[in-house]
């Protein structure tokens, strides 16, 4: 059995004297996602609809071997933080690849599809696309 520690004025608690303080820390989080779709309204309603964060794992430990205990957690999506990007960065939606037949001097291969980067091999072109519905859905004003 051990001794029980007797305290006294000449023999204080170690944590005696000390202070206890409750730290926030803010941190910011972002994802990008790799989609295929048929264009960009597509691609960022298959996000929000299946994206997101399931899990944030907050780390505890200690100091003087005392703990660092979290207290409290908040976390969510933030859509002025989006429309920040878009002002300041430039568009949260960018096409990466185009998936395209394969092409040799033989010919255009339909059966074996290609992702490329490359914008001069691309077949659509998204902003030229995306001008088009929006004249497709505009009304005349007359």
């Amino acid at each position: 059995m051990s001794e029980r520690q007797v305290y006294s004025k000449d023999n204080p608690h170690k944590d005696i004297g000390k202070q206890k303080f409750r730290v926030r820390k803010h941190y910011s989080v972002w994802v990008e996602y790799d989609v295929v779709a048929d264009n960009k309204d597509e691609a960022q309603d298959v996000v929000f609809d299946q994206g997101g964060i399931e899990k944030i794992e907050w780390k505890d430990g200690y100091h003087k071997d005392e703990p660092v205990e979290v207290y409290a957690t908040d976390w969510d999506w933030s859509d002025q933080d989006d429309q920040d990007y878009k002002k300041y960065r430039g568009p949260l939606v960018k096409k990466v690849a185009e998936c395209v037949p394969y092409e040799d001097s033989d010919g255009i291969y339909f059966d074996d599809p290609n992702w490329t980067e490359s914008e001069f091999e691309w077949q659509v072109d998204e902003n030229k696309a995306s001008t088009e519905d929006k004249k497709d859905n505009m009304e005349v004003p007359f």
